[in-house]
């Protein structure tokens, strides 16, 4: 009877309850468009951790604290605000809240390493960790699940066939691979991973929680490989600029997009180096 009441505050806070032991609550945060806020998810019950406390606004913070204190009433116990990653529209307000909630932040190593000049990572979280129970007991556990960034954690709740996906998917826009802090070779084996569980709904970062999660899994490995063979389909034995490889790699995409695009198929390009097919020469690019 406290769970219910529970997804009732939540709702009427503009929360939405996605299954069992899942609330989404999403927030605006300085994000890449299409999306224009982050999902901040209440997973669990006893205990319960809130993903990607990242929402910059007082007002959101207040938001996203009263939800917290609405679910103490109701008999949750929440145990920490656990970051997916260290993207600033994840992490963003997690000092903040960690200050103003009292709740720890669990991550992963990585993403402690990434923000330690900001954030104190009170626990790190590893492959398989038990990080919160429904009400029935059952369990979400934690999948690391590198690519997208170094230390990139999801949840799963086997049981229900639930993920916490955070940025592995989404469902608006598309999934940045940047050079920068991400591996598309990990990214691709994370995805991989995702659909040998054989979920039944995905709920990403941002945009609405996907309930055909392996046609979609499936959909982003397959995009992602069509993708790469375009850029190497680019490349030629003479060397040529990325941005010269852009028109026959991303020719269906808009100009408009092509600085972002420029950063993926670098992250194209750095994986086909570490298969042997491709290698950077004087600035440039061409096969190996």
């Amino acid at each position: 009877m406290a769970r219910t009441h529970w997804e009732s505050e939540a709702a009427a806070a503009g929360a939405s309850v996605e299954g069992a032991g899942l609330v989404r609550l999403a927030l605006a945060t300085p994000t890449l468009p299409p999306a224009t806020a982050t999902n901040h998810y209440f997973v669990g019950w006893r205990p319960m951790v809130i993903v990607d406390p990242s929402a910059p606004a007082a007002r959101d913070q207040r938001r996203l604290g009263a939800a917290i204190d609405a679910a103490r009433a109701c008999g949750a116990e929440p145990a920490a605000l656990l970051l997916t990653h260290h993207h600033r529209d994840h992490a963003g307000a997690a000092a903040l809240l960690r200050r103003a909630t009292g709740l720890p932040v669990w991550a992963h190593a990585e993403t402690a390493r990434w923000l330690q000049a900001e954030v104190v990572v009170d626990r790190t979280v590893v492959d398989g960790d038990d990080v919160a129970h429904n009400a029935d007991g059952a369990p979400w556990l934690a999948l690391f699940t590198p690519g997208h960034a170094p230390g990139h954690l999801a949840l799963h709740q086997p049981g229900s066939g639930q993920v916490v996906a955070g940025d592995l998917v989404a469902g608006e826009g598309t999934i940045l691979v940047d050079p920068s802090d991400g591996d598309m070779g990990l990214y691709l084996q994370s995805l991989a991973r995702l659909e040998a569980l054989a979920p039944r709904s995905l709920a990403p970062a941002h945009g609405p929680v996907q309930r055909d999660a392996l046609a979609l899994l499936q959909h982003y490995q397959a995009h992602r490989r069509a993708r790469e063979a375009r850029v190497l389909e680019a490349l030629a034995t003479t060397p040529r600029p990325a941005a010269d490889l852009l028109p026959t790699a991303y020719g269906d995409v808009s100009r408009l997009a092509w600085p972002l695009a420029l950063r993926s198929m670098t992250s194209h390009l750095l994986h086909l180096q570490r298969q042997g097919l491709a290698r950077p020469v004087d600035g440039g690019w061409s096969l190996a």
